[in-house]
């Protein structure tokens, strides 16, 4: 193969090119081509490095594709409709998990899936005797006997008529004189909280969003403490007590943080009157002037259902968010 002979002076240097002026024209340097290797290696490199954004990429995508699945709301035509289905995703619950750590929810809400509950413990399709239960808030310096007492209530309401057995049965302590017996009663509560963590908690709340006593613009951070009842709580309670001079100062209650703290949450509604608190829930609208809005945060799951009227303002029937 001939290869093209440069012109050389008679020293024998390599003659330069010249323009028409006479001037050298400066010698552009030729490129040596790559080393085979090194091109190879950065395709490698190029390679590697589109795989891991891409694994990156997967892995933020599953994430919070699961985190939106563990957030679940549905609206059903009537209560009834509404209190079937949570009564028989609780019934499935304790199948599966016999000695389940269930939080009970308290007030005039929940009494329709209770009678639910009763109706088909007493045809023997589901047993409760091996489960914990635990409640979330009540009044203080009331007796077990008070009819007024929460502890009162879901005795009577529910717990007396399934096979719950006393020992599994942990009611918040309403009993007391001083402000110091009920903070003793809270701090105990959260001893108990933290060796018992709940499995499944079932959340009523009200119109302006509160879920125990804890009212809007409540710390989300705490866990059962004692709250000082405003006198506009205590007049609107003085129905129930009579006078405002029966009516308790004090309530104790499981925080926010305590619910949060419950592995999986079952939260209702019934009635126009809440459909704001559902529609910000349920829309992602995180705010401290709705406490349930806090079960946006949870990190395990949150089933939301309601019946037609306290879902008016949500579109959806059923609903991921």
């Amino acid at each position: 193969m001939m290869v093209e002979e440069k012109d050389k002076n008679q020293n024998g240097q390599e003659l330069l090119d010249v323009d028409e002026k006479g001037q050298t024209i400066p010698k552009k340097e030729e490129k040596k081509p790559a080393a085979k290797g090194s091109e190879t290696f950065t395709h490698v490199l190029l390679i590697f490095l589109a795989c891991v954004l891409l694994g990156l990429y997967l892995k933020i995508f599953v994430f919070y594709k699961n985190v939106e699945k563990t957030k679940e709301y549905h609206k059903y035509k009537t209560a009834d409709d509404m209190f079937r289905n949570i009564g028989e995703t609780i019934i499935r619950f304790v199948k599966q998990k016999p000695k389940a750590r269930i939080g009970l929810a308290s007030g005039s809400t929940p009494e329709g899936l209770y009678k639910y509950l009763i109706n088909k413990y007493e045809k023997g399709e589901v047993s409760f005797r091996n489960v914990e239960f635990f409640s979330i808030d009540g009044f203080c310096g009331l007796e077990k006997s008070d009819k007024n007492s929460y502890h009162y209530a879901l005795t009577n309401s529910f717990l007396s008529k399934i096979d719950a057995q006393e020992e599994n049965i942990h009611l918040l302590k309403e009993e007391g004189k001083t402000l110091e017996d009920f903070k003793k009663n809270a701090e105990e509560y959260n001893e108990l909280l933290a060796k018992k963590p709940i499995d499944l908690q079932l959340l009523s709340f009200g119109e302006n969003g509160h879920i125990g006593f804890n009212e809007p613009n409540t710390d989300f951070d705490l866990l059962t403490h004692v709250v000082e009842l405003t006198e506009e709580k205590r007049k609107d309670k003085s129905k129930i007590f009579g006078s405002m001079d029966k009516t308790p100062k004090y309530a104790i209650t499981q925080g926010v943080q305590s619910v949060l703290n419950a592995k999986e949450v079952i939260a209702f509604a019934k009635g126009s009157g809440k459909a704001k608190a559902v529609n910000d829930l349920v829309n992602g609208v995180f705010t401290k002037n709705s406490p349930i809005t806090a079960l946006i945060n949870h990190n395990g799951k949150v089933t939301v259902c309601t019946d037609e009227e306290a879902g008016k303002s949500v579109k959806q029937y059923n609903k991921k968010f």
